[in-house]
């Protein structure tokens, strides 16, 4: 969301953050071997001269961005990224690249071990220890006021959506990747949905309106707070929406600062009350 360079960047081995880099770094650095690989194939094909040179710039140019003032790595989505995960092979092995028949074959193996998996000893422990999350997660709620749970869970995605505050939200994480959107609306976009099966064993699909809202937050599961249990998850939600109300109402930081920059001794780079970074600094 922001420059990285801003941030503390301790490397410690009990810090979320500095593991998910780290497992991040490492996944791009496999992708980049592979893709740099893919095209010096692609292009050796074409009949172009040092194949292997050419696909290092071409790799550098799409992929490498950085801020023009600090210099540290932009990872906005509006460019082209390496994988930062192994998923499907670093991206060489998925289903975009399979037959009709190979990817259905691959969901039934899903649905297959799922079933295998619920009915055994491991899936009774994860099916008691899941409830027991959840019935900690309820008790929790009850201490929370202006704050509605609708739905929550599931696995890529993993998707929450409720109210804080009077906004409702919606919240989305998937390989690793969370955002938020506030005060959503009908977008006027259908998209189908696997709903169950058929009485023939088919899929059965169903069509649903996608709703839309300001996107407020976005960033990564490595993120300070984002936590592991159910709990920890809505706390972090509740309170990234909570600071991003707190900012749109906070004046403090519109008026004149040189008292607070005389109290620090420098440049005041974030507002004291709402923590929003200050326009003269960004």
């Amino acid at each position: 969301m922001g420059d990285d360079s801003d941030f503390d960047d301790t490397d410690s081995v009990n810090d979320p953050r500095a593991q998910y880099r780290e497992r991040r770094e490492h996944a791009q650095a496999q992708a980049r071997l592979r893709y740099r690989d893919h095209l010096t194939a692609v292009l050796a094909q074409q009949g172009v001269a040092r194949p292997d040179e050419l696909a290092e710039v071409a790799l550098d140019a799409l992929t490498l961005w950085q801020y023009v003032d600090s210099g540290a790595s932009c990872r906005c989505s509006c460019h082209p990224q390496l994988p930062d995960t192994d998923l499907h092979n670093y991206g060489r092995d998925c289903p975009c690249t399979q037959s009709k028949k190979l990817r259905s074959r691959a969901m039934q193996n899903w649905r297959n071990d799922i079933e295998t998996l619920w009915p055994s000893p491991e899936g009774q422990r994860r099916a008691a220890a899941d409830a027991a999350a959840k019935a900690k997660l309820i008790e929790w709620l009850t201490t929370q006021p202006a704050v509605t749970i609708h739905s929550h869970g599931g696995f890529a995605p993993e998707q929450w959506r409720g109210d804080v505050d009077g906004h409702s939200f919606k919240f989305r994480e998937r390989h690793g990747q969370w955002g938020i959107e506030i005060d959503l609306r009908p977008s006027g976009t259908f998209i189908r949905y696997l709903a169950g099966t058929e009485p023939d064993g088919g899929d059965a699909y169903q069509m649903r309106e996608l709703e839309r809202g300001e996107l407020i937050a976005y960033g990564t599961i490595g993120d300070a707070g984002y936590g592991a249990t159910y709990v920890e998850r809505a706390r972090f939600i509740i309170d990234t929406i909570r600071a991003h109300l707190t900012r749109q109402t906070c004046a403090y930081h519109l008026e004149d600062l040189g008292r607070l920059d005389c109290l620090l001794g420098v440049s005041a780079r974030w507002c004291p009350l709402c923590g929003t970074r200050l326009a003269r600094h960004r």
